[in-house]
This record gives C-alpha cells, structure tokens and sequence, in this order.
C-alpha cells in the first residue's frame, strides 16, 4: 500500500479558513495554503479511522430545518431565538412569542418552528451561552410506522427503532434539535463560532430531543478499498501539488467563485468539471450580465468585463485545468473516508424511499472546520429539491 508524502507542511492564515467549506473547495479558495489544510484535514480523519490518535475532532452533520440560534443574550441574560440572521446589523432578536410574529410572520412554517423553540429550548439551555442548532423535528412532524419513529426536516428521512434511545425520545417530546455550534463573545455581533463545541453541560428534559452531533469513529468499517483508494488519490493529488507553481493559484483566483459556481453546477447536473464546461458556464454567467442591463453604456462595460474575464481564461487554460486536478483527487480521496464513516450511525437515512447515507460530517482541526459530504449523493439530492423553508 502507498505510503503518505511527510513533506508537505502546514503554513496558513487561522483567521482565512474559519468558513464552513467542502474540503476539496479550500484548493480553489486559498491556493497553496488552501491545498494544504485540506490534506492535512484528510490525513487527520484517515489517521482517526486507522485507530491513530489526534486532536481533529469528526462531528455528523444533520440535515435539519431551520437553523436557529437561541441561549441568553450576552447583554440581558434574557433567552431568545432567532434564525442565523441573528448576527446580521441589525438583528431580530426574539423574546416572545408576539416577537416572532412580528419579525418573521412572513413565514408561517418558520414562526411555528420559533414558538417551539422558545418554549421548550429554556428547559435544557444552560443558564450561559449562545448556541446554533438545526431543528430537526417537532410534534407534528415525526411519526411511527412499521416498529420505527421517521422525520424528515428537509431532504433526508431520519428513522430509528420506535424501542431505541432516540426512537422514545423522539416520540414522547415537543422538539428534537441537533446542536453543533457554540458562540463566544459579549455582544452578538462581535461573536466568533466554535463550531463541534461541547455542549455536555446542556439539561436533559422529556420535552427535547437532543441529538448528539458527536460521531465515534472507532466503528466505523474502514475496508481496505477505502483506504487504497483513500492512498491513490491522496499521492495523486500530492504529485501535482508538488508540480505547481504560485502563478497557478494566482491565475485561478481571479476566477476563484465563478469557479466553484461551475463546480457547483456540475454537482447539480451530474456531469465532471473541466475547463471547456467551464468556460461555457463562465460566457453563460457573463452574457447574463450583459442581458440585464440596458443602456449602452453599461452594456459596453460588461462586454469589457466579460472580453477580459474570457480571455483571461483562455490563456490560463493549463492552470485552472491543474486545480481541478487537484480538486479531482482531493475530492475522491474525502469519498473514501465518507464512505466508511457513515458505515455507521443512530438512525436509518433515506431519501424518497431510497437507502442513502448521512448528510455528511465536520472535521475541525486546529478550531477550523472543514466540509466532509458526498456531493454526489447528498449535495445533488438537496440542490435539486423545493426548500421548505
């Protein structure tokens, strides 16, 4: 079996990666640095899975709806909930059930979700702290069929043993909640996330159902075709790494979201990244530009744009088509740990009916977490779906 490459070394900016990105994307966002996070962040979960011991921490993701923030406001002590838009400028902090009416009664499915959480999140919130979590059921929405609890909070069913731990829980509460995140700060818009945060210190009560976003890893069925294909496509994308010059990530920054659009769009479409896709979508996303203005002037400039833009494309051909090399393999090689990692879990996964796996998992390394989902799998499933809030 290939061994790893040891000499690539880990040299990054804290406060550039703190985003919650798929691994492979931190190639296309942060260049040399980005490409390094994201092996290291690889190695660590393969150290892990091989029983090895180190500091990153591996959390599930669940695919609840919506995402709330709630705990005591950091300047009242009073408890509150509110959806991410909590750290906006201007936030809407909800105390009362008349407050979510007036903040968010434009959205019916979310202001009952809201009421729930209000009155229920206070009796297992500690009495300090500001936590995010996604909703992952309520009263309404679960139900029992066929010796098993099921709820669906956005694309994935969720089902257990109606006999199970969570199969009871969810069947006797109010509200079943996934918390991931913790924040810190005294104010909410100075707040910084500690996202797989410990949250042990949180209350039991009959009314919640708290689902624990921890993952443990020593289960989990780690074959040998994982690992080899873990290997080749690691070394693989360590050779080009190796080969790769500074003006390679310089050309491809310039390009860097239209990029990861495109990449996107493959994910939606089921088709693979190359450049000529790319740069079909890219004349599409510009020509759109041009289409939505109206004066000669301004159409004159965004036919500037785009003339630049394309040309600078073309000429740097070879290096974007380098980093979705790199992409490539980077993303192959996290398939194979994904894969054995969802080889086990609390709960039954599917989508319309069909067997599938978790949404996905968070590494966090040195207090920076990393994306680790199928993207073919879930990523196509939920792009292509209706959102219900």
């Amino acid at each position: 079996m290939n061994s790893f490459k040891t000499f690539i070394s880990e040299e990054i900016d804290e406060k550039k990666l703190k985003h919650l990105e798929h691994a492979e994307d931190h190639v296309i966002n942060f260049g040399h640095e980005g490409f390094t996070h994201a092996y290291h962040n690889l190695k660590d979960v393969h150290d892990k899975l091989t029983g090895k011991s180190n500091d990153t921490k591996v959390t599930m993701k669940y695919d609840g709806s919506p995402s709330i923030v709630f705990g005591r406001h950091p300047e009242n002590g009073k408890f509150f909930v509110g959806s991410k838009s909590i750290f906006n400028k201007n936030p809407k902090v909800n105390h009362t059930h008349e407050d979510i009416e007036k903040n968010h009664g434009h959205a019916p499915g979310l202001v009952e979700k809201l009421k729930y959480a209000l009155d229920h999140l206070p009796k297992v919130t500690p009495k300090k702290g500001v936590y995010q979590a996604d909703i992952m059921h309520t009263e309404h929405d679960r139900h029992e069929t066929n010796g098993k609890v099921h709820f669906t909070p956005n694309t994935i069913t969720y089902s257990a043993p109606s006999d199970s731990e969570h199969g009871k829980a969810a069947m006797r509460s109010k509200i079943g909640i996934a918390v991931h995140t913790k924040y810190h700060g005294k104010s909410l818009q100075d707040m910084e996330a500690e996202v797989g945060a410990d949250v042990s210190d949180f209350h039991e009560h009959p009314d919640v159902h708290n689902i624990s976003v921890e993952h443990d890893l020593s289960n989990s069925n780690y074959t040998d075709k994982h690992q080899d294909d873990f290997h080749k496509h690691m070394n693989a994308a360590a050779r080009i790494w190796e080969r790769t010059k500074p003006e390679t990530h310089e050309a491809v920054g310039r390009h860097r979201d239209n990029l990861k659009t495109y990449i996107n769009h493959t994910v939606r479409t089921g088709t693979k990244p190359t450049v000529d896709g790319f740069y079909a979508h890219y004349s599409q996303w510009h020509q759109k530009k041009v289409d939505g203005v109206k004066t000669p002037a301004a159409k004159a400039r965004k036919i500037a744009a785009m003339n630049s833009d394309l040309s600078h494309a073309r000429e740097n051909k070879r290096h974007i088509k380098t980093v979705l090399k790199m992409h490539h393999h980077l993303q192959k090689a996290k398939n194979a740990l994904v894969n054995a990692m969802s080889s086990t879990s609390a709960f039954e996964h599917t989508i319309n009916g069909k067997k599938t796996k978790p949404e996905g998992f968070v590494a966090i390394r040195n207090g920076r977490p990393t994306k680790f989902v199928d993207r073919a799998d879930f990523s196509a499933n939920n792009f292509n779906k209706d959102k219900k809030l």
